[in-house]
């Protein structure tokens, strides 16, 4: 058993006494290669899972009354009745795992403990991770499985419910149907997805933590959503046949002329494009195209789209100053987080001190660094 899986456990016995019948489950967070913004927009997405998750230990509750969470990471626990909503806010860490409670009901009441090494607020994806091997878990207290796009949806409405985060559908996906070695390029529109390999011998993939964290439901992420539904309407009230931004063109782009919801297209438009452009050069194991497009994905991040942030700007540009550095970028929702630097291989390590030392003599924040594999998979295991 993995060391993690070894660790929910012993913490599940020092919570709650022992571990009989605890089933551990585990997903993984996320990078997103490129593709931001694009999915809750039916666009194109290529992220891939991270070497880091979240662990969720459970069992059916022993009193056979009352819901007992536990947060290893937060020392904090949250008890409640099956009949009730917990006392939590939108957001809090209880609220996806009694969203998935809600929306995937367990036999009876549940003690569920979770701990994980997904960086927390860092646009890791560590809520879908949580809502995931939430989902993992109550699956196998159910005995009855689910396939893997139904329970990312469950994950989705949950986010949107719960958490008040109009997110769309990819780090859900990514994390319960991602593979090891693999980036998963990922249609939100049809929804379906291919896994593609990655051969990463000549690369390391880095990412660099700003340690400028953010809550995207109380951020302007909603509000940009908001604005692309607007952009949308000022298409189809001259073109009905647009149903999403993702299949506007740059025609559409033009007539809107210079305004917010012309630079929210133009980023849609153009990030999609730098998908397909990218999922083609990993198969071709170009990297220098691929580190091309992910320094033009932040400029449109920055730009377009105005989800960047100024020490964003700086981490990104000082790494692709830097020898080794084929390409950096901000991913996630925006308004701090991390960057994904696209890094020659045995270079990782320096270009994160060098990063370091420029951002903390700059910030007076010390970034954490993080050089990821290339995935580990979602999964469950039984005593």
């Amino acid at each position: 058993m993995p060391d993690m899986e070894q660790a929910a456990k012993e913490a599940f016995t020092k919570w709650r006494g022992d571990a009989d019948r605890v089933i551990v489950a585990r997903a993984p967070g996320r990078v997103n290669l490129v593709g931001d913004h694009t999915d809750y927009n039916d666009g194109l997405v290529l992220p891939m899972i991270l070497d880091r998750a979240v662990y969720v230990a459970a069992r059916l509750s022993l009193d056979g009354r009352t819901h007992h969470l536990w947060s290893e990471n937060y020392r904090e626990g949250v008890t409640y009745s099956p009949e009730q909503w917990p006392r939590v806010r939108p957001g809090h860490w209880a609220s996806y795992i009694a969203g998935m409670i809600q929306e995937l009901p367990p036999p009876g009441p549940i003690e569920l403990l979770v701990m994980g090494n997904v960086p927390l607020g860092a646009g890791l994806s560590s809520s879908a991770a949580l809502e995931m091997a939430t989902g993992l878990a109550l699956e196998a207290l159910r005995g009855k499985s689910v396939p893997p796009l139904d329970l990312a949806q469950i994950g989705q409405r949950v986010e949107h419910r719960y958490a008040g985060v109009k997110c769309g559908i990819m780090d859900q996906i990514v994390s319960r149907a991602g593979r090891t070695g693999h980036a998963l390029f990922l249609d939100c529109h049809t929804l379906k997805w291919e896994h593609i390999p990655i051969r990463s011998e000549g690369i390391q993939f880095l990412v660099i933590d700003s340690r400028v964290r953010r809550q995207l439901a109380t951020s302007k992420y909603n509000e940009r959503r908001a604005e692309c539904q607007k952009a949308l309407q000022c298409i189809q009230a001259s073109d009905a046949a647009i149903t999403s931004l993702r299949y506007a063109g740059t025609h559409h782009v033009d007539e809107l002329k210079e305004s917010v919801f012309q630079r929210r297209i133009r980023h849609v438009i153009s990030e999609n494009k730098r998908v397909e452009e990218a999922c083609s050069a990993v198969i071709r194991s170009d990297w220098s195209t691929l580190g091309r497009i992910l320094s033009l994905s932040h400029e449109s991040l920055r730009e377009d789209y105005e989800v960047s942030c100024e020490e964003m700007d700086f981490l990104a540009a000082y790494a692709e100053s830097l020898p080794g550095v084929f390409g950096a970028r901000m991913m996630g929702g925006g308004f701090g987080g991390c960057t994904i630097n696209l890094v020659r291989s045995g270079d990782g390590s320096a270009v994160a001190a060098s990063v370091t030392a420029a951002y903390e003599g700059k910030y007076k924040q010390k970034p954490t660094s993080h050089i990821i594999g290339t995935g580990l998979e979602a999964g469950c295991s039984y005593d």
